[in-house]
């Protein structure tokens, strides 16, 4: 991620943000560039004494845990039992 790289197109700021509908907000290609964001990538605000702070963060897939995966394998397994059952008669 490119850090630190000017993104003013005002005098004296950065590029004007405007809060719309349903608190939508756009980034300007300028400062879309300058953080390496695309469509789909998350920001994280957080509030700071002066604003709003948006942070880029990674979302990822979580793997189920040991007991979800347990359960998911006994919950097919009885699955498959019922469907075995079913067919022999």
């Amino acid at each position: 991620m490119k850090k630190n790289k000017d993104t003013s197109s005002r005098k004296g700021g950065l590029d004007l943000v405007r809060v719309r509908r349903a608190g939508q907000i756009t980034l300007s290609r300028k400062v879309r560039e300058a953080m390496n964001l695309g469509e789909g990538d998350y920001l994280e605000p957080r509030f700071t004494e002066g604003g709003v702070l948006l942070r880029p963060v990674s979302v990822r897939a979580r793997e189920p845990s040991a007991a979800q995966k347990a359960e998911i394998s006994d919950v097919v397994n009885q699955e498959r039992r019922k469907y075995a059952e079913e067919r022999r008669h």
